[in-house]
């Protein structure tokens, strides 16, 4: 959890290899199930993503917490390609995780580039500890150089906003 004195998460192995993680986490003070059902409606995602530039559901809907198979297409900043997000295992209220597919020339590409998973942890008292565990899965490059997506100060400022448009937007038990 970052509290402003808990230091951004760094990677205990090196960039250099062919997986690369990233963690982030927020208290938020909204039930377990309220903010896994906000997380998990596709339409969500732009309000607090910040490296999301265009999003669009290809299967599935975009009103309502994401079922096993919907895929998103996204646009991410900067990102040298999109990707289509496929939702591959929820546990409902709890754990949702989805892995990704770059898409080149219109076509997605023959490997998982991507995964994310994200949970839901009650800490009592109507407040949940979300959690983003982000993995990208990289050719044999072996640069260190990170993306927006694999940022963790990046990320970090959009579980911030996340934090405050569920507070915001969904009202208190």
């Amino acid at each position: 959890m970052n509290d402003n004195t808990t230091p951004l998460y760094a990677s205990p192995v090196s960039d250099a290899l062919n997986v690369r993680f990233v963690e982030n986490n927020i208290a938020i003070d909204r039930p377990a199930a309220v903010v896994y059902d906000w997380v998990t409606t596709w339409s969500n995602l732009p309000k607090w993503l910040p490296v999301a530039d265009r999003v669009e559901v290809r299967r599935g809907a975009d009103n309502i917490p994401a079922a096993l198979g919907d895929e998103l297409f996204v646009q991410i900043k900067s990102g040298p390609v999109p990707k289509i997000y496929t939702v591959v295992t929820r546990l409902p209220g709890k754990m949702w995780t989805v892995a990704a597919q770059n898409v080149v020339g219109g076509e997605r590409e023959p490997r998982i580039s991507w995964v994310a998973m994200f949970t839901t942890f009650d800490l009592g008292n109507g407040a949940t500890l979300f959690s983003r565990l982000f993995q990208s899965i990289r050719s044999d490059d072996n640069s260190t150089e990170r993306g927006a997506v694999e940022d963790p100060a990046v990320i970090q400022a959009g579980l911030e906003l996340l934090k405050e448009r569920i507070e915001a937007e969904t009202p208190r038990p």
